[in-house]
């Protein structure tokens, strides 16, 4: 009888066909795939697909949603170069910063919205919500990626990542492209980096560093890419901090360098040393309080509810404000540098025994968010639902992989963790459409915001400025006195009330309210117009000042100002000084028939009947129905 062979054990030795058991995903990773038992290439795109269909799905209950008077006036409704996009307008939206940001490519994509589809909110909802789609394909490429071409692993990232309802602000937003836009050329880099770290190719490090370059241009976050990039070589088992790795990375370094230093000067208002040009009011989203203690606190417990709203979205707003006080932290607060604390602890336990998937996952949530993170005072609020976009990418994966990685050599747990995932993905499905819903228009925003924060005065002033936008006054007038109530010390308030006021027919109250605005804040070019505007019914001679301070703070808007400057100087009698403004006014407008009209009526006053006449015929070229030009004009003509 022959000798029975002995069973080959298997062999880790490169070369062998032998199997590889794969190393533990929240231990070691090597750079190489897991070799056990997958989907066909087939199966793989078919479990992408499914999760950017299930995510296109439950945001497409927004394609009727409306713009929001919420930054998206500044982007599109009231951005002529966005809404009328011309050669022009598309060099100046190079060379201008929109909301305190710098982000051309961002505004070029709303031009090219306006100019293929019009200007009506659909068009810019349905492209973000397509890149958002798109993002979410390329989340389960780098998820499948990172970890080792587990499919499942980038299914169930893909999907909980793509229905987070906290991603709903950063897509039905339509202010927000940034986000998606900046996330779709960032998760390009990384795997375009990975690409590079398996060939070698120098064209894939060119590459990464265009699409850095481009995600820069799409929102200033993207700053933060070099550190992602020595983090995905940590995770494939590369030395990031090694001599190569960070002169490899240099160009990278210089490039965040740049486009931080230029995004931290347009934070403050500045205009990049001439080579920017500021459109709007000059002000500033950093803080001007100094450093302090209590910073640290807000912002380590807005680093709290971001880990919260992970698994627990609930209470979701497009506002989250701080204590009515500052000075004075509620005790719950300090948890936020207990829980800080303890996530750096973790996170270095993980670098230290190697848990790499634990490591990665960590450091990429911490690396995306720092900046944003309330440590230094920007902007009113403690966090924000869309600076969790790119960010949740890196927890979510952690969890994901960990999970499978644990279930794995038990087919009932592994089951029931599917299973599990899958139920959070419904319930995060569900959520989603809600959030949806909330972003619909400008007042159910803020009534949304309102349920949470029933005290707050920035949300009363957002409602109370949308009332009076739609002449719903008494409305208006409620929310503005509950923000007074409050104790708002807030300029924006006394303004809307002396709008109120005004547009009520009660000029007394409205110039008082203007005039305790002015006292918190001089340098509103608005607030002076807008009591110009009533004080031009009282007395035309004291609005001339109130327009000439308007038209120093706002000189892009004289198109505006100018003709009511020199309707109060006519009103007031003061004709030449309205002749002069009126002509000023035809150079800039010169289709304004009233204007034509005005100005025919200052020169008839000054004895230029022939100068009168010719242009009050020109104003009734313009507009044929113009009655009062015709009765002027024959009288002029009975005059002769």
């Amino acid at each position: 009888m022959a000798k029975a062979r002995p069973v080959k054990t298997a062999s880790r030795k490169a070369g062998t066909n032998a199997p590889v058991t794969a190393a533990p995903l929240a231990g070691k990773v090597a750079p190489v795939p897991h070799r056990g038992p997958k989907l066909s290439p087939a199966g793989r795109y078919g479990l992408m697909a499914t999760a950017a269909l299930l995510v296109f799905i439950a945001y497409s209950f927004g394609f009727g949603n409306e713009f929001v008077d919420w930054d998206d006036m500044e982007y599109v409704v009231e951005n002529l170069y966005v809404r009328q996009p011309s050669i022009a307008g598309l060099k100046a939206l190079w060379q201008m910063p929109v909301a305190l940001n710098y982000h051309p490519l961002t505004m070029m994509t709303l031009a090219a919205n306006a100019a293929l589809f019009g200007p009506k909110a659909t068009s810019f909802i349905v492209t973000n919500t397509l890149l958002h789609v798109l993002n979410t394909g390329l989340v389960f490429a780098l998820a499948y990626q990172l970890s080792r071409r587990n499919q499942w692993i980038g299914f169930f990232t893909a999907l909980l990542w793509g229905l987070h309802p906290m991603h709903v602000e950063s897509v039905v937003w339509v202010s927000e492209r940034k986000d998606v836009l900046y996330t779709c050329f960032f998760l390009l880099a990384c795997l375009s980096y990975l690409r590079y770290q398996t060939t070698g190719h120098k064209s894939w490090f060119l590459i990464t560093f265009g699409l850095f370059v481009l995600a820069c241009l799409s929102k200033a976050m993207a700053v933060v890419l070099p550190l992602v990039l020595l983090l995905l070589d940590y995770i494939q088992g590369r030395r990031p901090l090694s001599r190569a790795s960070l002169t490899g990375k240099a160009p990278f370094f210089a490039a965040a360098l740049f486009f931080g230093w230029l995004a931290v000067n347009v934070q403050g208002g500045g205009n990049f040393y001439g080579l920017l040009t500021m459109a709007g009011q000059q002000k500033e989203a950093l803080g001007q309080e100094p450093f302090a203690l209590r910073w640290l606190v807000y912002g380590s417990y807005g680093f709290l509810l971001y880990l919260i709203k992970l698994v627990i979205p609930y209470g979701l707003s497009a506002l989250y404000p701080y204590p009515a006080d500052v000075t004075k932290i509620p005790p719950a607060y300090w948890l936020g540098p207990v829980a800080f604390l303890l996530y750096l602890v973790v996170m270095a336990w993980a670098f230290r025994h190697n848990r790499r998937v634990v490591a990665f996952g960590m450091s990429f949530f911490l690396v995306t968010i720092v900046l944003v993170l309330q440590f230094m005072t920007v902007g009113t609020a403690l966090m924000a639902d869309r600076y969790s976009y790119l960010a949740y990418f890196g927890l979510l994966f952690m969890l994901v992989a960990c999970f499978e990685q644990f279930s794995r050599s038990n087919p009932t747990n592994r089951m029931a963790w599917r299973v599990g995932a899958g139920l959070f993905a419904v319930v995060f499905f569900y959520l989603t459409i809600q959030q949806v819903a909330v972003w619909q228009n400008t007042e159910t925003l803020w009534t949304n915001a309102l349920r949470y924060y029933p005290e707050d005065d920035q949300i009363h002033e957002r409602l109370a400025t949308y009332y009076g936008k739609q002449n719903q006054l008494d409305q208006a007038e409620l929310h503005f006195t509950a923000a007074l109530k409050d104790g708002s010390n807030r300029f924006r308030i006394y303004e809307g009330l002396g709008n109120v006021y005004g547009l009520k027919g009660e000029p007394q109250k409205a110039l008082a309210m203007y005039d305790q605005a002015l006292r918190l804040d001089s340098t509103q070019g608005d607030t002076y117009y807008n009591r110009g505007l009533t004080r031009l019914k009282l007395n035309p001679a004291a609005a001339v000042p109130d327009f000439t301070k308007a038209l120093q703070l706002m000189p892009y808007k004289d198109t505006l100002v100018l003709p009511q400057r020199a309707f109060a100087h006519l009103q007031a009698k003061q004709y030449q000084a309205a002749l002069d403004d009126y002509t000023r006014t035809i150079d800039r407008q010169p289709a304004n028939a009233t204007a034509w009209h005005n100005r025919g009526v200052c020169r008839f006053n000054l004895g230029d009947r022939a100068g009168a006449v010719a242009d009050i015929r020109q104003a009734i070229a313009m507009n044929p129905t113009y009655e009062e030009a015709r009765q002027n004009l024959t009288a002029l003509e009975r005059l002769n």
